[in-house]
């Protein structure tokens, strides 16, 4: 596994390379790929900060933790997810791919940005290029025309939008791992850039390619998980664990009644049935993460399962 040293050891002989600075939004409809990406023209004074931000970025990792992204882990305090999976750095592929893309990007002029950008990346390095992500940001801050500005002598009108760009990333990419700074932006830029909803059927497929479900649960399971992260999250610990091709509905049954679930809530005529106000409990029994306490018969949900 990838460690913070080595991402940081990596990443610190890059800082001094060539550097570009991308905004990209999602690319057509779901079933594309890639993002719809552009340059931005900068000035020395602009490469000169936005390469102070990566090194600071840098610099701070040396104060993180890191701890893998599991579909029950929560970010806390100074952590960091570190990734390097072959099936997630896949599902990363179109942010990773800003590494190569960024040379040959068309350019664009600060005046052309607009607020449909859903993130921006600091792209560095001569070769193996560090991309470091920010989640929807730059924002505008005011319509032409309607404010002024301190200028440096005297107040004057604004004729164009102005934007900010913030300091801190929430994500850093290099070809073979990602280290996640900032979870909620992360998981949020997951759903806008159309990852959950290209790869949300390869997830659920994790159950029904083994266990009958009905359709409409489904349905209802996809549109559920498609808007909730710790629900997506889950789906892929199932899909990538696999246990369930030796599964049977007799066994589920058996299992939710072990840990005080109603065997009939779940299974209903041969088949899986989801009720989305209980969707946590649905996929908390399929993945195995509840059991029943010895002493009080209370179930209690595991917050980390070892296999051994």
């Amino acid at each position: 596994m990838t460690t913070l040293v080595q991402a940081r050891d990596l990443a610190s002989e890059k800082l001094d390379g060539a550097l570009s600075l991308v905004v990209a939004r999602r690319a057509g409809d779901v079933a594309a790929a890639g993002l719809d990406a552009h340059k931005l023209n900068l000035d020395e004074s602009a490469v000169a900060r936005f390469r102070a931000f990566v090194r600071t970025a840098v610099d701070d990792l040396e104060a993180r933790t890191a701890i893998a992204y599991q579909a029950d882990a929560e970010l806390s305090g100074k952590e960091a997810f570190v990734i390097d999976d072959h099936e997630t750095m896949t599902e990363l592929a179109d942010l990773v791919d800003l590494s190569t893309a960024s040379i040959d990007l068309p350019v664009i002029a600060p005046s052309q940005l607009d607020t449909s950008i859903q993130l921006y990346a600091v792209v560095v390095g001569n070769d193996d290029r560090i991309v470091f992500v920010r989640r929807v940001d730059p924002v505008v801050h005011h319509k032409a025309g309607r404010f002024l500005a301190i200028g440096s002598e005297r107040l004057k009108e604004v004729t164009e939008p102005t934007f900010t760009f913030s300091s801190r990333f929430d994500l850093i990419l290099a070809p073979g791992w990602a280290i996640v700074l900032n979870q909620s932006a992360f998981e949020l830029l997951f759903r806008d850039i159309g990852l959950v909803e290209r790869h949300i059927d390869e997830w659920v497929s994790g159950i029904t390619e083994h266990i009958a479900m009905e359709p409409a649960s489904v349905h209802a399971l996809r549109d559920a998980a498609t808007r909730d992260s710790r629900m997506w999250r889950r789906l892929r610990e199932i899909k990538r664990r696999g246990h369930l091709s030796s599964v049977s509905l007799k066994q589920v049954r058996a299992y939710a009644k072990r840990v005080g679930i109603d065997p009939d809530s779940v299974v209903k005529d041969k088949q899986l049935v989801f009720d989305p106000t209980e969707r946590f409990s649905f996929l908390h029994l399929l993945n195995e993460d509840l059991y029943q306490g010895e002493l009080t018969d209370t179930t209690f949900e595991a917050q980390r399962k070892a296999a051994t």
